[in-house]
């Protein structure tokens, strides 16, 4: 019986947890000043050789990648986790070291924001 309980118990535990886990990716940081920055870098390091935020590139422009997860920000983030070609049809696989979560978060944020705000001086080129 106390086996069982304790089967149960862990059963709930692990539920629990992975309910956690997949509920924190959808909460963003704010967009603060130091974020802006930070992202504004990683994308000028990362992701600018290929991708222009409104025009084709040697990738899919950003701001169509951006709005196709407009309504699923955890979606963006689980993708710059765990990237897999969108289009391989018709451009290449990204070669790109997957984000941390921390990365992919940021990232999400900036680039919901960047869209929202199309005028921000920092939106990319």
């Amino acid at each position: 019986m106390k086996l069982r309980v304790a089967a149960f118990v862990f059963g709930v535990a692990c539920t629990l947890f992975a309910v956690d886990a997949v509920s924190n990716l959808s909460v963003l940081p704010p967009v603060t000043p130091e974020l802006k920055t930070q992202a504004q870098e990683y994308y000028n390091y990362e992701c600018k050789a290929c991708h222009r935020w409104a025009r084709k590139f040697a990738a899919p422009p950003m701001r169509d990648n951006v709005e196709h997860y407009a309504e699923n920000p955890e979606g963006m983030v689980r993708y710059l986790m765990h990237p897999t070609p969108q289009h391989p049809e018709e451009w290449p696989a990204m070669e790109i070291t997957p984000l941390t979560e921390e990365q992919a978060k940021m990232m999400t944020a900036w680039l919901l924001y960047i869209l929202k705000n199309p005028d921000d001086p920092g939106r990319p080129k």
